[in-house]
């Protein structure tokens, strides 16, 4: 009866699971998929919200841009951006940026949120902060407590 080979020491999981990926060909299409967690980065954010990737197919990546002036401003700069791309990626993924006029989607962090105009507080207000504060021994914290009480105030609805 035949001997099963020694193993030298235990493999990571995570070492098994790389080579399962790129036994199954899954490696590139994770490295490709990786371009729109990076794209921000690469291109900048004034950039990244008037272009995004849309796909990817043999190396050759279609962007959407948001008006024709920012597809003509992004003309001169597709080498570059494919540079970089690659350059983050260790590879050339790259091969090919294709602009196109579409919708771009402006990231959740960039949408303003619902602006609040502050509101005059009244004399009565402005009394009960006074009144408040007059407890508080040290200045640096007294002052801090008043423009707490007088934000909380101007803000409410």
């Amino acid at each position: 009866m035949s001997k099963r080979p020694k193993m030298a020491f235990p493999r990571p999981l995570s070492g098994l699971v790389q080579e399962s990926l790129v036994g199954f060909g899954l490696a590139e299409r994770l490295r490709e998929a990786e371009i729109w967690r990076i794209w921000p980065d690469v291109v900048g954010g004034t950039l990244a919200s008037r272009a995004q990737p849309v796909r990817i197919i043999d190396g050759k990546l279609t962007v959407a841009v948001s008006s024709a002036p920012w597809l003509q401003e992004l003309r001169f700069m597709t080498a570059m951006m494919k540079e970089k791309l690659n350059g983050c990626l260790g590879a050339e993924v790259v091969r090919e940026i294709v602009l196109k006029a579409g919708r771009v989607k402006i990231p959740a962090a960039e949408v303003p949120d619902k602006i609040v105009v502050p509101r005059q507080l009244t004399p009565h207000q402005l009394l009960l902060i006074e009144a408040q504060s007059t407890t508080i021994k040290d200045p640096e914290t007294r002052q801090a407590f008043i423009e707490l009480m007088r934000t909380s105030m101007e803000q409410q609805n």
